[in-house]
Order: C-alpha cells, then structure tokens, then sequence
C-alpha cells in the first residue's frame, strides 16, 4: 500500500501492521493486550531494535469495571482496582483510553515496553515479558512513548511518566537493551514528545519537547539544551501548529533527528481540525538546530488504510521509532493506536520533500 501524499516517495508495507496485539504474550493470566504501538527504535549490533509500548488492561468481568495501576506498596506490581457497576456510579468519559469514576481520571490501560529484535527490520522476535516497567511514583499510571537516541557508547530513552502528578517526561539509559538505569524527570508536566539529538552541537545536548499550554496558546514543538542531558533550558518555541487543515490543533516531535550533510531531519505529528494524525518533516539547521531551514509542505504519511483508521483512536499514524539501514530509512509507526506498521523511503527522499525555508 503506498502513502497518497507522496506515493512514489514513502512507501508503506503491504504487510502491515507488522506487529498487533495478538503477537504481543502476557505474562499473567489477568492481563490483556489493549494496544501496541509508538515503538522507539534504534540499531544495537547487526538488529534491528523496537522498544514497545504495550498497554494492558485487566480482562474484563461482567459486572465490574477494572483498571490496573503500579502499587508503590508493593513493588510497583500491578494491582486491579475493580468498581461494582452501579446506576450510582457517577462514569464519564468518550474516550476509550480514559474513564472518570466519581470526578476522578483514569487510564484504562497501563503501558509497560517490551523489546523486539530483527535483522532484517520487517520481521521481529519480541521479548516474552516487559523489559521496563513502571518503577517510581511518577509512573503509577505507566510508561509511554519511548524516544531512543544513540550518545557515543549509551543509549538513552525518553519516555512519558504518567502519574497522578500529570504527564512528564523520564529519562532512562542502557548499553545492552537488558539492564536500564533510571535517571529520573528531566521536564515535568505537562510535558511530552521529547526527542534527543544524538550527539553534542557546540559542545552542549538538545531536545525538541512539547509542554501543553492551557487556554493560551497550542501545544507547539520547543527546543532546549543541556550540559549533562538532565538539566534543561534556554528553552525556545521552535515550531508551532499552523492553520492548516492537518495540524490545525497540536503539534509534537517525532524520533530523535538525524543529521544529514544539509542539516537535521526531523519527523513531527500534528493533529488537525478532524482529531486526525499525521506526519511531517523538518530540516533545521546543522549548527543551530533553534533555527528552522526547509518543512514538508504537506504530510509525509496520512491515516489511510484500514489499520490506521479503526482501533483504540481513530484515524492515527504517530511516530518516535525510524532506523537507517542499508540505503534506507525504515519508519516505526502507531497506528490507530493499536497496531504497529512501517513504512519505506530514504534520507535523500525525505530531503526532497523539504521545501526552503527564508
């Protein structure tokens, strides 16, 4: 299946969505795969490497109504919070990833990562178990959304912590995708979407990150810097949603950039004026990434086929996962929510759809 925008340039797998929930084994007989989706993505070794958002929720019992958490008493084990389904249960909510129970917010799944393996980038072994679960008060809720960026001999993922605190952003590292070492909140709430770059400009780190604003303003991609990769500032607003039908609403970056002979690539999801996802691309600068030189006039993949339409969040493609291998640039991408799919170009390619900017 080819992506409409630009057919000749981005190519989705006919196979597609390459990973689903039914590939994804529980390790506990209470537990059910709600989702998997947004993988971080990077190369260890001769692989491939995904790290999975998978979302689990209780199985369901007629009668009740259950959520899992990370019990801070417990070891952050997952413990079910079951409610009797009464008319006197005061239940809100639209969405199927949230529930409000008597005024108060829920997630109705918890995400943990597992790890996938491939060599070949289309075909992956996954880990029977997590590999990385929730582990600190902030993350009672669940891990979301791992970034992976490759620093000299370290890899270092960002994710989203999720707590009753809000959505803030962890930092955690690894060399060999068994043992992690957790580093702690690096941007708190409301925060999301952190991408680091993979190496040092001008002697100093940078992230692209998305703080949400409230009645002022819309959820805009900013840029920061670091000397040690857990104190951040300077922060500036970098790109902001612009009034166009496909990001009309919010914008957030993608996986970390990559630098080309003309400057940084980088990914970034918007979502538009019908709660539709999609993805385009920047060019910054090479030394002075604050700075934007060239932007995708138009989305580089849209929600199109069956699998990106229909599954937890309608009309979904949301990427923080790509690798370059041989020759080209493989594409890890949520779709809908559920599933993941992928989808082929090269950086030359990408490049050409970046229109000069100034």
């Amino acid at each position: 299946m080819r992506c409409f925008m630009y057919k000749d340039i981005i190519t989705k797998y006919k196979s597609n969505p390459i990973i689903k929930p039914e590939d994804i084994k529980t390790y506990n007989e209470e537990l059910e795969v709600f989702g998997v989706l947004n993988p971080g993505a990077t190369r260890y070794k001769e692989k491939v490497i995904l790290l999975l958002r998978v979302a689990l929720k209780p199985r369901d019992e007629k009668g009740w109504i259950k959520i899992f958490v990370a019990d801070k008493y417990n070891d952050y084990n997952l413990k079910i919070l079951k409610w009797k389904k009464l008319k006197s249960l005061k239940l809100l909510s639209d969405d199927k990833r949230y529930i409000d129970i008597n005024d108060k917010r829920y997630l109705t799944s918890i995400s943990v990562f597992y790890l996938a393996e491939s060599f070949d980038g289309l075909n992956f072994t996954i880990s029977p178990d997590p590999v990385f679960f929730p582990a600190t008060d902030y993350e009672i809720y669940g891990v979301e959304d791992p970034r992976i960026s490759k620093i000299e001999d370290d890899y270092f993922i960002t994710y989203t912590a999720v707590s009753d605190n809000g959505f803030c952003v962890a930092l955690a590292s690894t060399k060999d995708f068994i043992s992690f070492n957790r580093h702690g909140i690096i941007f708190p709430p409301e925060n999301k979407d952190v991408a680091l770059f993979p190496e040092r400009i001008n002697e100093k780190y940078f992230s692209l990150h998305r703080p949400t604003v409230s009645f002022m303003g819309k959820p805009s991609i900013w840029i920061s810097e670091s000397r040690d990769l857990l104190h951040w500032g300077n922060h500036q607003i970098l790109l902001s949603p612009q009034n166009n039908k496909w990001e009309k609403n919010k914008i957030g970056a993608g996986p970390e950039p990559i630098l080309t002979d003309k400057g940084w690539l980088a990914l970034y999801h918007s979502c538009g004026d019908d709660e539709s996802y999609s993805m385009s691309a920047i060019l910054l600068d090479k030394n002075s990434p604050a700075k934007i030189i060239g932007k995708s006039k138009k989305p580089i993949l849209l929600p199109e086929n069956k699998y990106e339409k229909e599954g937890v969040v309608r009309n979904v493609v949301f990427s923080n996962g790509w690798v370059e291998l041989e020759n080209k640039l493989l594409i890890y991408y949520g779709a809908a929510d559920k599933y993941i799919a992928l989808a082929e170009t090269s950086v030359n390619s990408l490049l050409s759809l970046i229109l000069p900017i100034g």
